[in-house]
């Protein structure tokens, strides 16, 4: 799959007299960024590159931009603050099933014999019996990778896992 400014190169189409649009200059500049980040262009390449995407006019004026750059394969990964943000979405996901899980026991402790509810309880409270445990189970194994990936780091830094 081509990205911004490639596209010419990867359908053999001749769109290079097409004007661009101002969100695709700045998809372009995105890429540039993302090749600052990985090393692949340096601070004076960038700030050239980023001051012709945005006076370019035409998708040949794009592609000329960007096309020394690979594209990645895989796709961009999520930020820290991304996953730090869902690691506490699923301990506050969590916490809320495990106080569903306590609520419903007091429901079922409470529903008297023959009432209408008991069924639904009952399924809910299985569930929840199984997929509370199970969701603190993967938290743990994704928070233990985590250290290790933090601690393995730490070695190749030349710092001390524990001196942090």
């Amino acid at each position: 799959m081509a990205g911004p400014g490639n596209e010419i190169a990867a359908g053999g189409q001749d769109d290079g007299r097409l004007r661009t649009s101002r969100a695709e200059r700045e998809q372009v500049v995105d890429v540039l960024k993302a090749a600052f980040t990985q090393g692949r262009l340096d601070q004076d390449e960038l700030d050239e590159r980023v001051s012709c995407a945005l006076a370019s006019r035409t998708y040949a004026d794009l592609a000329v931009l960007t096309a020394d750059i690979p594209i990645e394969p895989g796709g961009p990964l999520l930020p820290e603050t991304a996953r730090v943000s869902a690691g506490k979405k699923a301990v506050a996901a969590m916490t809320g099933a495990t106080a569903a899980l306590v609520a419903i026991c007091a429901a079922a402790a409470n529903t008297p014999d023959g009432s209408p509810f008991v069924l639904p309880v009952v399924v809910i409270f299985f569930v929840l019996f199984m997929t509370v445990p199970t969701g603190w189970l993967v938290l743990l194994h994704y928070w233990m990778e985590r250290r290790a990936a933090r601690a393995t780091t730490g070695q190749r830094d030349g710092r001390s896992p524990r001196g942090r």
